[in-house]
């Protein structure tokens, strides 16, 4: 093994990226160290890159990633469902460690732990440096959920699964997504595909993904939704007929918003029926304002619930769901163009600038 390997560093005082050589450490009890196949460009990582969410200093970006094991850790023996673990095996893995231990771990929010630690979001200036996806070797800490990818999955369809599917497992999870409901799926980006085909699984009776992009609305037709609207031009009152139109006159049974647009949650309560339930995902970043009539929820009976991340039970389901019932939609072709770590700024100008592709992703 090389005793350095090259990282791309983002810098955010000068807003830039650049490709460093860094040791490669010898993981210590508990790591695992994992040659890096392949990691896609979130739009998180560009929300940072652009100066949307303030980084914790210098950091490796990436945290869609797929590798191979290239040494285990003391005490590192089995994957997270008790699969043996050994060097040149595939891995993917949880976008955050937990401690198991913390408040929040006890109460089952283990991605809200005290002392998180997530990949492509840590200083280079902490242990393991080398943290981020945007390198050819990535060090995972105590506390990873680990699983081993089955041969039929490549890199390109699995990259993606420990952030969009993983989240979008657990929405429907929370929701508890039943056969023969009626489901809003607000936005036709890689969350809402993902939630799109969870609920197409789960037997859902009607499933409607709303957008702007005519181009993504064809897309989620392609990830199992039964009915798609163009939303660019709707106000609140007449998407709720249209939607009402749809899923019959009592109106949806559950809702998701995977934009990221504030302003698409009045549409969401308007398309719910009275007890309906609601799941925020796409507002991660600081100032999505919105106001709201809290007579309207109260008296509708509305449930509302927030999601950022998941549990490690909800990587295991996105796994298990990509090797069965999920490959029947085209999740092989999310990643769009693969590029070599060397040219990561025509990459991620490229992630920028093609509204039309899902991921755009890097070779480690």
């Amino acid at each position: 093994m090389a005793e350095t390997c090259a990282a791309v560093v983002y810098y955010p005082e000068r807003a830039g990226l650049e490709l460093v050589q860094m040791p490669v450490p010898t993981p210590q009890a508990g790591e695992t160290l994992v040659r890096v196949s392949l990691s896609a460009i979130c739009g998180s990582d560009l929300h940072t890159i652009e100066g949307r969410r303030p980084p914790k200093g210098p950091l490796i970006l990436g945290h869609e990633i797929c590798g191979t094991i290239a040494a285990l850790g003391q005490g590192v023996t089995h994957d997270a469902t008790g699969k043996p673990l050994a060097t040149g095996q595939r891995v993917t893995w949880s976008i955050a460690a937990s401690c198991g231990e913390c408040f929040y771990c006890r109460h089952g929010i283990r991605q809200k732990c005290t002392s998180l630690f997530k990949y492509g979001h840590e200083s280079i200036e902490v242990e393991p440096a080398l943290n981020g996806g945007f390198a050819e070797y990535v060090c995972l800490v105590p506390g990873t959920t680990i699983l081993r990818i089955p041969d039929e999955l490549d890199d390109a369809t699995v990259v993606f699964a420990n952030c969009s599917l993983a989240t979008m497992a657990a929405a429907i999870r929370m929701l508890e997504v039943q056969a023969g409901e009626t489901v809003l799926v607000q936005g036709a980006g890689l969350l809402g595909l993902c939630a799109c085909a969870l609920c197409s699984a789960r037997e859902a009776r009607v499933v409607l993904v709303t957008d702007v992009s005519e181009e993504r609305l064809g897309e989620a037709r392609r990830f199992g939704a039964t009915h798609t609207l163009n939303v660019s031009d709707l106000a609140d009152e007449e998407f709720g007929a249209a939607a009402k139109d749809i899923a019959g006159e009592y109106g949806f049974d559950a809702a998701i918003e995977a934009c990221g647009q504030p302003a698409a949650i009045t549409q969401g309560l308007e398309a719910l029926r009275i007890g309906g339930r609601y799941l925020w995902a796409g507002c991660v970043f600081p100032g999505a304002m919105l106001q709201l009539d809290a007579y309207q929820i109260t008296t509708r009976l509305i449930n509302i619930q927030g999601l950022h991340n998941y549990a490690p039970e909800d990587l295991k389901t996105a796994l298990n769901f990509l090797s069965g019932e999920g490959r029947r939609f085209p999740f092989d072709t999310v990643v769009a163009k693969e590029y070599p770590l060397a040219e990561i700024e025509q990459a991620v100008e490229e992630a920028k600038a093609r509204k039309d592709v899902l991921r755009i992703a890097v070779k480690g």
